[in-house]
């Protein structure tokens, strides 16, 4: 998948002159990495940016990266950062209703390799709402684990300079065990908070947590707050 992901961004980099390109970047400083609900810092922050280039056609493709933290292995090593990489293209199906899929690596260098994995996501979004599903077919690198991940988003203008976002996620691991995650194969993640712009950049506060108990306080309800640019 890594090397598809390589292939298709080279293709579309190398697309003709005419193709209109917008390119963008992004840097956010949070004081908690929450993927699914679930601190990928052991609470600690995190320094985090991304660079994408789009296409009038729809296409993107773009790459993103970020701290972590996952503590020692069995086998002593350490992951401190992951990468990701993805493709996708993204458009309006009908008036008001747009649709965004992708294929997405998630790429942990240096001695956490094994940690590799891939997922595809499809998204579609009306009004102020966007729904989805993810799905890996080995999820986090463990074999025989496929994962299935539908999301519900929700952002509301509470003004022009004030919105409010709203995220429910439910995850879904078909593992040969019953304890994938903690002692359990499913649980549901949340998150709601408030954004708005700050000296040119913008100012998140928000509470993220899930309903998982067997994970602590990596997985408890928590504020984290964010400053992108």
């Amino acid at each position: 998948m890594k090397n598809l992901i390589a292939l298709l961004a080279a293709g579309a980099l190398t697309a003709p002159a005419a193709w209109a390109v917008e390119v963008e970047g992004n840097v956010t400083l949070a004081s908690d990495y929450s993927f699914r609900g679930w601190s990928q810092t052991q609470r600690d922050p995190a320094i985090q940016g991304g660079f994408d280039v789009a296409f009038d056609s729809g296409f993107y493709v773009g790459t993103w990266g970020s701290n972590v933290n996952f503590g020692a292995s069995d086998a002593g090593k350490v992951a401190s950062m992951e990468w990701d990489l993805y493709v996708g293209w993204s458009g309006d199906v009908a008036e008001g209703v747009g649709i965004d899929v992708s294929f997405i690596y998630f790429d942990y260098p240096g001695d956490r390799d094994g940690l590799n994995y891939q997922e595809i996501s499809g998204k579609l979004s009306f009004n102020d709402f966007t729904v989805g599903v993810n799905y890996s077919p080995e999820y986090l690198a463990v074999a025989d684990v496929k994962f299935l991940y539908p999301f519900v988003d929700y952002s509301y203008a509470m003004s022009e300079n004030v919105s409010l976002d709203m995220h429910l996620g439910y995850n879904m691991a078909d593992s040969p065990t019953a304890d994938f995650f903690g002692t359990q194969d499913e649980y549901v993640d949340y998150s709601i908070g408030f954004s708005f712009p700050l000296g040119g950049a913008t100012f998140s506060i928000g509470v993220y947590g899930t309903d998982n108990d067997d994970c602590g306080r990596d997985c408890e309800p928590r504020p984290i707050l964010s400053l992108s640019r």
